[in-house]
């Protein structure tokens, strides 16, 4: 393998200090000598660069890597290219229609789970809509009960209202009666002892005394 040493531009910044081509050289004898894709990497890169071709050790590893991904992608390519080169011929036209049918299966397999969902959802939807109107339905009645228990309340308050006013003017009449009552009694109580000293046998003389000095003339008048 002839060693090269050419500036090539690097689109991405200033020119690298070898032929990018190398390291696609570089890979490519590594898998051709048995080594695995793995152990070809920016670092055996680096090595053999440096080591066989005289490369400068300040070599961009970001730049290197991605080089070294590529070469990977282009040899891999290449290798998918040659086997399927290989096939019978007619082998890609019947993998195409399997595929094709594959394809379709899958398609309706995706379409009734997508039709299920669907009519899942929608069953859930309606569900949600008929526990709405359930809740809705229900708070009508609780707001209708609410209005009537507010409005047996104010009636209730008013009846309140009207049975203390009775009972407060009761309170009155029956004060003004215990006064009457009293008032009563006590009168009573007057003209009783009044009628017990006239039924007293001792005070009988005195009272004839007093209706006589009613009875009798006044003292200027002339008898007839």
């Amino acid at each position: 393998m002839t060693k090269t040493n050419q500036n090539k531009s690097n689109t991405g910044g200033r020119p690298l200090s070898y032929d990018p081509n190398l390291v696609h050289e570089i890979i490519s004898a590594g898998l051709a000598s048995g080594l695995p894709a793995a152990d070809l990497d920016a670092s055996y890169v680096k090595e053999r660069l440096c080591g066989e071709y005289g490369v400068k050790g300040s070599i961009r590893q970001e730049t290197l890597e991605s080089l070294v991904e590529t070469a990977h992608a282009e040899i891999r390519e290449a290798e998918n290219r040659a086997l399927l080169a290989k096939l019978p011929k007619g082998t890609a036209a019947a993998v195409s229609a399997a595929v094709a049918a594959t394809e379709k299966e899958l398609l309706l397999v995706v379409a009734q789970q997508h039709a299920g969902s669907l009519t899942l959802a929608k069953q859930e939807c309606d569900e949600l809509r008929a526990d709405k109107r359930n809740a809705q339905n229900c708070m009508a009645i609780l707001e209708g009960a609410l209005a009537e228990k507010e409005v047996a309340t104010r009636a209730l308050e008013k009846e309140r209202d009207k049975l203390a006013g009775d009972l407060a003017k009761a309170h009155e009449e029956l004060r003004i009666a215990r006064a009457d009552l009293e008032r009563l009694t006590s009168e009573q109580s007057g003209v009783g002892r009044l009628f017990a000293e006239l039924r007293n046998p001792e005070n009988r003389e005195d009272i004839r005394a007093v209706l006589a000095d009613l009875v009798a003339p006044a003292p200027s008048e002339e008898p007839k």
